[in-house]
Formats: structure tokens, sequence, C-alpha cells
């Protein structure tokens, strides 16, 4: 069984629709904290064969509201005057539950909530590997739920569509563009859970 995994219902229309022939729906819980928690007690009851994550995200990039991306790759900021022991994973990728052409690539960094200052997003990507994707956006759940199906061999894809620009006006623009997403989100999705 495959999981389609969301924050909060609200972020795909009819997500119970979704959930077509080898699929199961979950709403996780919005930001790294709730996501992650909700996400192990699924995990103790049945282990998937691939999740899709599907949400929203912001951009530095004005121009890719409303533009999706398929990510495979994750970090989380670096913190000035932080030092992390080696062995925590700062970035990583992970094996793609799934593949299409023609969404955009992108880096997933994540933080505790959505970012109102685009140099502060831009200075925690320091860490990212140059060989990473350089689109970079930002999204509350995609990291924490991607590594905790790196460390058991899950494949795992960030379906996410990009709601606002990081900046003050960010919460604003996500208001308005959610909905919107959505629709675009359970497009996508339906398109690669087909057989």
């Amino acid at each position: 069984m495959k999981w389609l995994c969301v924050a909060h219902e609200k972020e795909l229309p009819d997500l119970a629709a979704l959930a077509c022939p080898g699929w199961r729906a979950h709403a996780v819980g919005v930001g790294q904290f709730h996501s992650l928690a909700r996400f192990g007690e699924l995990l103790a009851t049945e282990k998937p064969s691939a999740v899709i994550l599907a949400g929203s995200c912001g951009s530095v990039e004005k121009a890719d509201i409303l533009q999706l991306c398929l990510c495979h790759h994750f970090a989380f900021p670096a913190v000035p005057n932080e030092e992390l022991p080696e062995f925590l994973e700062q970035s990583f990728s992970t094996h793609p539950a799934c593949e299409a052409a023609g969404l955009m690539p992108a880096t997933v960094l994540q933080n505790y909530g959505v970012s109102l200052d685009a140099e502060k997003f831009l200075a925690g990507s320091k860490k990212i590997p140059a060989d990473f994707p350089r689109r970079l956006v930002e999204n509350m759940e995609a990291a924490s739920l991607a590594l905790a199906c790196k460390r058991r061999s899950i494949p795992f894809s960030a379906l996410l569509c990009v709601t606002n620009e990081i900046g003050p006006d960010a919460r604003a623009q996500w208001r308005k563009n959610f909905p919107s997403a959505g629709v675009k989100l359970a497009r996508a999705f339906s398109s690669l859970a087909a057989p």
C-alpha cells in the first residue's frame, strides 16, 4: 500500500476521493513536530511501499507562484553559532516514490514556520550541497517526513505547489493561493498515481 500524505485535509480538495486503488490518504498534521509524531504513529501499524507528501510551499521567486515541484532533495536550515554532530543529516536525498517529466525539481529547506525574510531563508541554505537542485522552496513538513522514510528505506517524494513568495506578505499570499494550489496538486497526484 502506498500513502498520500498531506499536512491538513484542506490542502487537497476531497482528499478521501484521491486515495485510488493501492493508495491510502493520511492527514499527518501541520509543522515538523505534529506531522512527524502522527507519521510515526502510522508507521507503527503499517510500512507503506512508498509515500508522496502533497502540499504547499514558498519560494524566493515570485514567478514560481502556482508552479508544481517534485522534490527528492531536502535540508534543514543552518543556524548561526550552532554546530551539529557530524552523524546528523543536514541535507539528504530520498529514493523517489514517483517520477514525472515537466515538474520543476527543487530542494526543500524545511523551517519551523513560514519565512517572512528572504535573506534569512537564503542564509539558512548555506550548507545545501552544490549538486542539489538550486531552486529552493520552503515547506514545514517535507524534510522531517523524508528523513523518516529514508531511514526506513521507504521511497519518498514531495509534490509541492508554490503558494507564496518568501517575504513579509507570505501568509496573505498563502491564504489567497492555497485553494488553487490544492486543485493543481490533486490533478498532478491523479496523474502520478494512475497505473
